[in-house]
């Protein structure tokens, strides 16, 4: 039975590390039955955590159910359909809102860009229309003029070009499938029909050396889906494109079009400048007809919705476009379900099949680099730490100044300091967290900030609460401001009012305090630690790193099993242990089944546009295969 009982077993769960038991009793609920929507929604927070979007979408559909009025579930709901892939359904879900809301344009507003979103672009048109009447607000009147090229048709392209030629050789081909790898066992295959209509078709089939060849030779142009089977990408991407109505006006005149170009190009510029301040590197390519795409390259695949938050942050500071220039971000979705796919994008090099025009990476004065080829080798690709670092810095708009001193009974509150305006800050050496021996020596002695650093190692979130206790603890350390503000931004939902600027002085927050604000967490931890008498009577974790100082202080800590670097490479690890077992499994399923055509067929290989497939049999009759390349 679900219960309050449940409810608490399952965030116990959570907050031990153990998600394999909590995804397990999870999926084993049945809330159906239950008529509570503050329970339905309770649950949606937990599942959420869990990374059960689906279980989200039932969570809070029953939630609707129970409480119809309670509007807030809504937006939440269309968005989780959004991040799945689902506009369609998401624009169900606005729909209902303007319905019972039907005054309000932000409903009617949402309702138009999920069904924009899901190509329904005549039904968009009209939900326009019925915002316009509803509510007399004007915008909707110009949003309606830029949907006037559904009478137009649409447009073929102004120019055809012979596309440049390209040869690759071995390892372009190898750096090229390594920059671009996005979903595995799946490409997309771009079309064109005789009228001009195009699109793409999945080809389930890895994204071979063999593919990429044909994509650079131009026999056919290929997609990629960014979010891997483990929901990570190792690319970012800006698809940035004329709107279309725009298209409708210029695709007849060279110079027009020549004026929407040199304006999409100078947005794209902006977004390289953003980046480059940020230490992202990013690069322009001409996507072929009537955009640009930009690209950035991680060093190490990050998760979607990390990707997703720094594509936004980054897009936010070229706001607003011209109204000539709309913008997709890739990845689109912060995860995608095993069975489903995702958005895709063109990728670079190809020719587009519509325009016959080649898409080749540009200079910023807009002129094609030399050697296309070349500039996948010279590729400098980001770093976590930097993507992480840009959401931090352009999605805090102010840092918190923390006065020092004060008595004791003054900071035992522990509420957030008022904050004020950003001042800019002199640059500081690099901070390494992992390095840093009095945040490595709490995390060796006190359990509950360890369980608080591995909650944000799993799920990337931290409660105000949580947030509260690093704030009190850690920031009394002597680089207390760097330790805690990159934890928060390794979290996606870190208050942006909380970074700190400077070094807290006073007392930092109680044992038995940090009990009373998280006791589920200090609940499930060994949190009971035995001080000197002489220093008992205030017990605090930043007693332990009076341990560190004088002749008995311990050795510097260097790398250690309970850091923050060996615990994202162990997860990382773990992680491709289980993709490699996944896939050895699957590949004994397909070495049984070619194993019964080979000996129906009657034949020992096959060739295959890799190399020949040959059968081998060892001494005890088992077959396997091996490729000749």
């Amino acid at each position: 039975m679900t219960d309050e009982i449940t409810t608490v077993r399952l965030k116990g769960l959570l907050d031990s590390g153990s998600a394999d038991e909590a995804i397990a009793l999870a999926k084993a609920r049945d809330t159906k039955p239950i008529r509570d929507a503050d329970l339905h929604v309770a649950w949606a927070d937990l599942l959420e955590e869990l990374g059960l979007p689906d279980e989200v979408v039932l969570e809070l559909n029953l939630a609707i159910r129970d409480d119809p009025e309670r509007l807030n579930v809504y937006p939440r709901l269309a968005e989780v359909l959004l991040d799945q892939g689902q506009p369609l359904r998401a624009s169900r879900v606005w729909a209902a809102l303007t319905k019972r809301n039907p005054k309000e344009p932000l409903y009617h507003e949402r309702f138009a860009e999920a069904l924009k979103e899901a190509k329904e672009f005549e039904k968009a048109r009209e939900a326009y229309q019925t915002a316009l009447d509803e509510t007399g607000d004007q915008r909707f009147a110009r949003l309606l003029k830029e949907m006037s090229f559904l009478d137009a048709g649409e447009p073929s392209a102004q120019e055809i070009s012979e596309p440049a030629t390209l040869v690759p050789r071995q390892h372009d081909l190898v750096t090229f499938v390594t920059l671009f790898s996005g979903r595995e066992g799946v490409y997309a295959r771009q079309w064109v029909s005789p009228t001009g209509e195009s699109g793409y078709t999945p080809v389930e089939e890895p994204l071979t050396l063999k593919v990429a060849e044909n994509h650079l030779l131009g026999n056919f142009t290929i997609g990629s889906y960014p979010v891997r089977l483990d929901n990570t990408v190792n690319y970012i991407a800006f698809d940035l494109d004329v709107a279309k109505f725009a298209v409708a006006k210029a695709i007849t005149s060279r110079t027009a079009w020549n004026g929407l170009m040199t304006k999409i190009h100078r947005v794209a510029c902006n977004l390289v400048d953003v980046a480059a301040g940020h230490e992202l590197s990013m690069y322009i390519e001409d996507s072929g007809f009537k955009g640009r795409h930009c690209w950035i390259f991680l060093d190490s695949p990050v998760q979607a919705g990390v990707a997703k938050k720094c594509a936004e942050v980054l897009a936010s500071r070229v706001m607003p476009l011209p109204a000539e220039v709309t913008i997709e971000l890739f990845p689109k979705q912060t995860s995608v379900k095993r069975g489903g796919l995702g958005n895709l994008i063109k990728l670079p090099l190809g020719i587009h099949r519509r325009t016959g025009k080649r898409a080749l990476f540009l200079e910023p004065d807009g002129s094609p680099y030399p050697d296309q080829l070349e500039v996948l080798h010279r590729v400098r690709k980001a770093s976590r730490r930097a993507v992480y670092g840009a959401i931090q810095k352009l999605n805090v708009p102010r840092l918190v100044a923390v006065a020092g001193g004060g008595a004791a009974a003054e900071v035992e509150e522990f509420e957030p300091p008022e904050a004020t305006a950003m001042e800019e800050l002199a640059p500081q050496p690099e901070y390494d967290l992992d390095r840093d021996p009095q945040f490595q020596y709490l995390m060796l002695k006190c359990p509950t900030l360890k369980a608080i650093i591995e909650k944000v190692n799993r799920t990337a979130s931290l409660s105000k609460d949580e947030s509260l206790v690093l704030i009190h603890t850690l920031g009394h350390l002597d680089h207390g401001p760097d330790a805690v503000n990159e934890i928060f931004t390794r979290c996606l939902n870190a208050d942006p009012t909380l970074f700190l600027k400077s070094r807290l002085k006073g007392h930092p927050m109680s044992c038995p305090k940090i009990r009373s604000r998280i006791g589920d967490i200090t609940s499930t931890v060994p949190c009971n630690c035995i001080f000197e008498t002489g220093v008992n009577l205030y017990p605090t974790p930043l007693i332990h790193v009076r341990g560190m100082t004088g002749t008995s202080a311990p050795a510097v800590l260097g790398i250690t099993v309970d850091s923050l670097q060996f615990q994202n490479l162990l997860q990382d690890y773990l992680k491709l242990r289980r993709q490699l077992r996944e896939t050895q499994i699957l590949l004994e399923r397909y070495d049984a089944r070619l194993s019964q055509f080979f000996e129906e067929a009657g034949v020992e290989s096959v060739s295959t546009p890799t190399g020949t497939l040959r059968i081998v049999r060892d001494e005890s009759g088992r077959n396997s295969f091996t490729l000749d390349i």
